[in-house]
This record gives C-alpha cells, sequence and structure tokens, in this order.
C-alpha cells in the first residue's frame, strides 16, 4: 500500500465485514463472543480495541488477522492513548513492507495461540451447558 493511499479505519473496516452478505453485527457479536453494544462503539469510532479483541473478530469473519490489526491500528479521532500499545507494535511490524515474512508469520502464530489461551479461559456461558432431563445432579 502506497503512503498516499488511504487506509480503512477499524470502524470502516467493521462496517464493511458486517455489510456482507449474511453478515450483521448480531451475527459477529454471536461468533466472536463480543457484546454487541462494543462493536456499536466501535462502528461509531468510539473506543479502542484490545490485540485479543481484534484477533476475535477477524477469526469470526473468516479474515487474517494482519487485515484486522491494521484496520484496528488506524482508528481515526481514536486518542493514541486508547489504543493498546502492544497492538500498535504489532501493528506495525504486519503493516511494514521491510519486516520479513517469517516475523509476519510468527507475530500471527503468536496472536493465535494467545486467543486460543484467552479463549479457554474464558467461563462457559450461561445457556451452553446441556443437561440431561430426569438426572440427579451429584
Amino acid at each position: 500500500m502506497s503512503d498516499g493511499a488511504k487506509r480503512e479505519s477499524w470502524a470502516e473496516y467493521l462496517r464493511r465485514m458486517t455489510d456482507r452478505p449474511g453478515w450483521s453485527v448480531a451475527r459477529l457479536a454471536r461468533e466472536s463472543g463480543i457484546h454487541r453494544a462494543t462493536l456499536f462503539r466501535w462502528i461509531a469510532g468510539k473506543g479502542g480495541a484490545n490485540v485479543a479483541s481484534v484477533r476475535q473478530i477477524a477469526e469470526a469473519l473468516g479474515d487474517d488477522p494482519a487485515n484486522a490489526l491494521r484496520a484496528a491500528g488506524n482508528m481515526e479521532g481514536a486518542p493514541e492513548e486508547a489504543l493498546d500499545p502492544d497492538l500498535q507494535v504489532i501493528m506495525r511490524r504486519l503493516a511494514s513492507p521491510d519486516t520479513p515474512e517469517a516475523e509476519k508469520d510468527a507475530i500471527r502464530t503468536a496472536l493465535k495461540y494467545l486467543a486460543q489461551v484467552a479463549e479457554s479461559a474464558q467461563p462457559e456461558r450461561p445457556g451452553r451447558v446441556i443437561r440431561r432431563r430426569g438426572r440427579a445432579a451429584s
């Protein structure tokens, strides 16, 4: 991407991805585990996203995390402190044409691993437990 090209903001990325056929903010909320209110806040250009949230969004959408990270790092109008400092560094490395592909692959692998760790640490959501009828609890 050339320096003169307009980069897509996080809000634009989310709008574009949820405007695709079959997608909506509600579906993205369900599939990513991120509350709809948070998604609407981001679409309105308010607040920042952390690396784990951006990774969850990309995974739910079936998109390359690098695309989501680039967009999340270009939140127009967001104060600099709203962006997670680690996210800023990761996005710069992924977006830089000077970063070797091996390093980009290592970053993506690390992000996938961290997202899996975060996901496995989250307690099950209510209503997701399957119980058999007629069985006494032990």
